[in-house]
């Protein structure tokens, strides 16, 4: 059932976004927006080589009908041998990119993180046999395990008095508990060799996948590059920190969610599934947006006094940039299906060129607005996110015959309910929630309303439920292997 693979992915990422969130804030504490601005300055860079090794084989092992154990084994092993070597190449290069942008300590930084690179890679091939057989109860604990014991490391860390190496110890030890979890739980479906030619088709397939994960990740980091070479580290500290909280319902739901639905999806081809999939589809983005929604634009207003109570004093700046860009990722954790959805229906190079406009509206958005501040950056980015998100969601309703009506119809109950709860709570409190009872009234103001019009969309939400309980076929209907 796709509603039992969404609430499995779904509650091991809120887990590990919360244990994440918490370990960031327990840094900020113990740290400067400077000394933060390093890592966050740093982790694209790992991220990017992570994304590039991995060639979009991962993707290219999920969709695929049929993977043999030879074919996994040698997917695995290329992607760690170009991991390895990507390492190396980041660890040798981070001084003199430490000393290009003039940010002392960042050779150290990248150096340390460059190892959880070649961890990361591989546990990709492994963890795509199982999400291949949609293992994702197994992948949940995998993704939990890793994340509550890395995480108790840096919080021990912390205490000791380590700093920003608390959270660098916390990253590279997630990846070393997940690259071991996930080969012990595969190592019957994976013949690790060096046959490579045996990959040739994944990587034509995967190379358009790799090309748009390149863009698209263009488009989510460059400000971060941008912002630290024109306004230094601490500009990056403040920006990356409201980035997280922009982010948080795409590492929570939408990539998670988006992976679910395209591996289910994927599975979804025989005959008479067209009206399957097209129910599935409008039931995830409507279920998805149910939660992001509301979520995201209470942060416009319901942060305010949080921050400024539990905050340290330089940390009081994020407010309004995490104000503006809440929006942005409620926009985006429903945009960030078009991607799977087209990958599943073999629209790989659609995808690319989607990717292609993604990122470079995003670049242009920074280019303009970075000589203008902080501020300007957001609400750049704000608007221009909004608009290739509509652009990306019609694009994938078209091509998966989705009609705009049903996609409406399918965003609507999360739509009315969020704007009317929004525009209460703030007539409630005439827009002033920087105190304590304010914040109390706007806040329970606003969950009444959201809820209640929940209550009146409760056929719907019934109806995308329904899809959503019997919309994936099992492991052995699938004709995958069953996870060890």
């Amino acid at each position: 059932m796709i509603i039992k693979n969404l609430l499995s992915m779904s509650s091991v990422n809120v887990v590990k976004s919360a244990v994440q969130f918490l370990i960031t804030l327990l840094i900020t504490y113990f740290v400067t927006p400077t000394e933060f601005g390093l890592v966050a300055f740093s982790l694209p860079f790992i991220a990017f080589i992570s994304m590039l090794t991995d060639l979009g084989l991962s993707s290219a092992m999920i969709q695929r009908t049929s993977l043999t154990k030879e074919e996994a084994g040698a997917a695995t092993t290329l992607m760690v041998a170009i991991g390895i070597g990507c390492a190396l190449v980041l660890a040798a290069s981070s001084k003199p990119l430490g000393a290009a942008v003039n940010m002392q300590g960042l050779p150290a930084v990248l150096a340390a993180l460059s190892g959880s690179v070649v961890l990361s890679i591989s546990a990709m091939g492994p963890r795509a046999v199982l999400e291949r057989s949609l293992q994702y109860q197994t992948i949940a604990l995998i993704e939990a395990g890793a994340a509550l014991t890395s995480a108790t490391i840096g919080v021990v860390g912390a205490l000791l008095g380590w700093g920003i190496w608390a959270l660098i110890a916390y990253y590279v030890l997630m990846q070393a508990v997940r690259a071991v979890a996930f080969y012990v739980n595969t190592r019957r479906h994976i013949r690790l060799c060096f046959k490579w030619r045996g990959v040739a088709q994944m990587l034509s397939f995967g190379g358009w996948v790799l090309a748009s994960n390149v863009l698209n990740f263009a488009a989510r980091n460059v400000g971060n590059l941008m912002i630290g070479a024109k306004l230094g580290a601490a500009a990056v500290g403040l920006f990356g920190l409201a980035f997280q909280f922009m982010t948080l319902p795409l590492m929570i739901l939408s990539w998670p969610g988006g992976g679910v639905l395209m591996a289910t999806l994927s599975r979804m081809n025989g005959e008479g599934e067209g009206d399957r999939r097209k129910a599935a589809i409008c039931a995830v983005l409507g279920m998805t947006a149910m939660i992001t929604f509301p979520a995201m634009i209470y942060l416009t207003f319901g942060l305010k006094y949080p921050v400024a109570t539990f905050l340290s004093p330089h940390w009081q700046e994020v407010l309004p940039l995490i104000a503006i860009l809440a929006p942005a990722g409620a926009a985006q954790s429903i945009a960030a299906y078009a991607g799977p959805i087209l990958l599943a229906h073999d629209k790989a190079r659609l995808q690319f060129w989607v990717s292609t406009a993604n990122s470079a509206s995003m670049v242009l958005a920074f280019l303009v607005a970075l000589p203008f501040g902080l501020t300007a950056v957001a609400a750049v980015y704000l608007i221009v996110s909004i608009l290739v998100c509509a652009l990306m969601l019609m694009i994938g309703a078209r091509n998966c015959a989705i009609s705009y009506g049903a996609l409406f119809g399918a965003l609507m109950p999360a739509t009315v309910a969020t704007s009317l709860g929004a525009l209460c709570a703030l007539v409630a409190t005439r827009g002033d929630v920087a105190s304590l009872s304010h914040w109390l009234i706007a806040t329970a103001v606003y969950t009444l309303i959201v809820l209640g019009s929940y209550v009146v969309f409760r056929r719907r939400i019934w109806s995308s439920v329904q899809s959503l309980l019997g919309g994936s076929p099992t492991p052995v209907q699938a004709n995958l292997p069953s996870a060890s």
